[in-house]
């Protein structure tokens, strides 16, 4: 029995980055052989998205703690979610049982495995991990043990500065790969060993494999539903010329203070599961979401996504899923139609199909080899 141990962004308060993992560590745990843990290591701004209070360091914070006291029905609705956010943890992830909570421990103590993997979600990301980024490249692993990258993002390419620094982590790697293709060739210039693209994790299981966890909503009626991290103006009316067009009630996974969109259904008090049920029935689909994107092109959904300053997320998902009307922008709304909002997956079929399995392929040689 080969041991993982499996370091990603198992804690954060975020939809994308408990299924990612629960996605990554289920899929290793249904091969044969293999026993996969969640390294539980916190860094040190891990548990600020999971308060609904923040210590006041600047105008905007104070502000904000103030907003919440006085609308005490948010706060208790994002108590409400964390609740169901936490219980996901505990039940879904197979957390190991010892907690790290500096680099220095980890280092002192590592758990043990056979094989140690980093992988998906911003891990990679210099601008959200700086201050623990030899952790997550796997400094902490003994010497002689495998380490393997899968799918991590990096998001926004590293300085030279920092490439000085990474190429000696990324020479330790017995498996390299990253999940946007725009970070590809960077990575590949910093080692002399191949460098894959691969899908992020939540692509290694089906639908009919995330309907086993998946909470079905109770609304009626067909919906077009909406989750943005933060909403534009270009959201608005993105939200806006969709509503006009198809007639649908608009169902908002809300975790913004307020509800730009005047939605028919606000829902705050929405965890993992229940987040995979609105997209698996949802009519149509807008966000600006890479991880709701995502779901929704794993239940071929009718989609447009609402592109935030970053789009190199986002890009290589519309590369391989084809859909060149994915993307909102001015000109996109004035175009609108009833018949050209419709996602059509057929075109990209076989790229999909290649791209999931060149994945698995990569991962389970990764493995085995």
């Amino acid at each position: 029995m080969k041991k993982i141990q499996l370091l990603t962004t198992h804690h954060a308060n975020n939809y994308g980055a408990l299924l990612q993992c629960y996605a990554l560590s289920h899929y290793l745990n249904n091969l044969s052989g293999v026993k996969c843990e969640v390294l539980q290591y916190f860094h040190p701004t891990a548990f600020n998205s999971w308060k609904v209070f923040r210590r006041p360091k600047d105008f905007r914070t104070l502000l904000r703690n103030l907003f919440m006291l006085v609308r005490f029905d948010l706060s208790y609705k994002k108590i409400q979610k964390n609740k169901l956010m936490q219980a996901f943890r505990e039940e879904y992830l197979p957390l190991s049982q010892k907690q790290y909570f500096t680099q220095e421990a980890l280092m002192a103590d590592p758990p043990q495995a056979d094989i140690y993997v980093c992988g998906s979600d911003q891990i990679w990301n210099r601008r959200l991990t700086n201050l623990a980024t030899p952790t997550y490249f796997l400094e902490f692993a003994p010497k002689g043990t495998k380490r393997i990258a899968f799918a991590p993002s990096i998001s926004v390419p590293w300085s030279e500065s920092d490439c000085d620094e990474i190429k000696n982590y990324l020479s330790k790697f017995d498996a390299l790969s990253v999940r946007e293709s725009s970070n590809l060739s960077q990575v590949a210039s910093l080692v002399d060993k191949p460098v894959y693209h691969v899908a992020d994790p939540v692509f290694l299981l089906s639908s009919r494999e995330w309907d086993e966890i998946a909470i079905k909503p109770q609304y009626k009626e067909p919906y077009l539903l909406c989750y943005f991290l933060s909403v534009s103006d270009l959201a608005v009316k993105t939200v806006k010329r969709l509503r006009e067009l198809t007639g649908l009630k608009i169902v908002h996974i809300n975790i913004n203070a307020l509800d730009k969109f005047h939605s028919d259904y606000n829902a705050r008090v929405v965890g993992p599961r229940e987040f995979v049920g609105l997209i698996a029935n949802a009519t149509y689909v807008c966000t600006n979401s890479f991880h709701c994107t995502a779901f929704s092109l794993i239940y071929r959904k009718n989609l447009t996504v609402v592109p935030q300053t970053n789009i190199e997320r986002l890009q290589s998902l519309k590369e391989v899923f084809k859909l060149d009307n994915m993307l909102s922008s001015e000109e996109r709304i004035s175009q609108m139609t009833m018949d050209n909002i419709y996602s059509d997956y057929t075109i990209g079929e076989a790229n999909v199909a290649q791209y999931i399995a060149s994945s698995k392929l990569f991962l389970n040689n990764a493995i085995n080899q």
